[in-house]
């Protein structure tokens, strides 16, 4: 409503984010409630009478047709207890009132963690337009993840894990940010597996044959386009394994002589050899090398250390769908180390999936997964299986099965039963 040229906004009418009101919101009523419940967030965390710029700029449109792209000021007062909003260059002013213990309230916090809590938002927000990106299915910072600005998403049902006897949010948050390389994280990948040991692996095989074949003939020619050449495909083909079946059905619809783009596993274990640094492009002479910096990694004692790069590139820092679904969720990705701490928990003896589903998955991956493409359970599952579980069985973690109970439910194409493998127990540490 208005009071003569202020905007009154009352909090208290907002949806909560968990419910089936704020998840079939219109996208402009989303995004206005999402910087409004910002100005609380950001009035209820300085004192009181404080002038604080926003790092938003105002949308108001002018009378040229323009917005106005002033900067927004802030200003929590007590009586009446209101946030004010101000634009410094239009005039545009407003208030939010009925704020108080809402889940954005956050007055009750100390001052250490509302300084923490200023200093990500500005680090987040700093030469961002509002409006530009979607907050929920964005990265943000390499550091913080996308959970950052949709924290309410992270345990909204069991934030203490008193229901599900699990991990509390701040265990979870901890998670999902810890250096999994480091032997004090909470959760822990081990590099010092035999190569008899991590040679299971579809990716580490093929990946370790790819490099030591690299490495003896120094370099490997490409195409003006930037792939293999033939001929160095077809001896790839020869020396590294592949599911059964898999060249076989290529050649079924292929005729002629296999390019990398046929074969989507081989373009994905040089994708994810370059992005481990472990390949490097010359494109002055279009050519590919292998680094030598890491050439230790090829010896056999090394060879759990190349398989741990291998594993923490492939999650942390190469799209799930690359080799999968082809989408991206980085709520999902972003989450891998939870799931790998709830995998080892539930998933020690045969599980089915739909069980496995409510304990591994996050509210925002949820969320994620069921919004995709119109999702339904079928889907999510589908999804699921195509960029999560097929990849760890890729990497020898995660054995699958299919039952007779596979009914509607599922695709009957993928398995409906999965359990962490020997590999899993060893190298993950929680």
């Amino acid at each position: 409503m208005k009071n003569e040229n202020m905007t009154i906004i009352d909090v208290s009418e907002f949806p909560d984010p968990v419910s089936e009101a704020f998840l079939f919101m219109p996208l402009e009523e989303e995004e206005q409630m999402d910087i409004y419940t910002e100005y609380v967030q950001l009035g209820t965390s300085v004192p009181a009478g404080t002038k604080l710029e926003t790092g938003y700029y105002c949308r108001n449109e002018m009378e040229d047709g323009e917005l106005c792209d002033g900067t927004i000021e802030i200003t929590q007062i007590e009586l009446p207890k209101q946030i004010r909003w101000t634009c410094r260059r239009c005039g545009d002013m407003g208030a939010l009132v009925n704020y108080e213990e809402t889940i954005w309230d956050k007055s009750h916090l100390g001052d250490d963690e509302k300084d923490r809590f200023l200093e990500q938002f500005f680090a987040d927000i700093e030469g961002e337009d509002y409006g530009e990106d979607d907050h929920f299915y964005g990265f943000g910072d390499n550091e913080s993840g996308p959970l950052d600005d949709f924290e309410y998403y992270l345990n909204p049902y069991d934030p203490d894990g008193q229901q599900s006897g699990g991990p509390t949010s701040a265990e979870i948050r901890e998670m999902l940010e810890c250096n999994w390389l480091q032997p004090d994280s909470p959760i822990y990948l081990k590099g010092d597996l035999p190569k008899e040991e991590v040679e299971q692996s579809f990716f580490f095989y093929n990946a370790r044959r790819f490099l030591l074949i690299l490495n003896y003939d120094e370099t490997f020619q490409l195409t003006r386009m930037g792939n293999l050449k033939r001929k160095v495909v077809r001896r790839l083909l020869e020396e590294m394994r592949w599911p059964d079946n898999y060249i076989e059905n290529i050649r079924s619809y292929k005729n002629g002589k296999l390019d990398e783009t046929d074969i989507w596993l081989l373009h994905g274990i040089r994708v994810l050899l370059t992005l481990s640094g472990l390949v490097q492009e010359d494109d002055e002479n279009s050519t590919i090398r292998f680094n030598d910096d890491l050439e230790y990694l090829l010896e056999d004692k090394h060879a759990g250390e190349l398989y741990r790069r291998l594993f923490s590139t492939y999650f942390k820092d190469m799209n799930l769908g690359y080799l999968g679904s082809t989408f991206e969720f980085p709520h999902l990705q972003h989450s891998v180390p939870f799931i790998s701490y709830q995998l080892k928990k539930y998933a020690r003896e045969w599980i089915s999936v739909e069980e496995l589903m409510h304990d591994i998955l996050l509210f925002s991956v949820k969320l994620e997964l069921q919004f995709s493409e119109e999702g339904s359970t079928e889907i999510e599952f589908d999804l699921l299986y195509e960029d999560l579980f097929a990849a760890l069985k890729r990497f020898s973690l995660l054995d699958t099965r299919t039952t007779s109970s596979n009914g509607d439910l599922y695709n009957a194409d993928y398995p409906d039963m999965v359990r962490v493998t020997s590999l899993y127990n060893k190298f993950v540490r929680v």
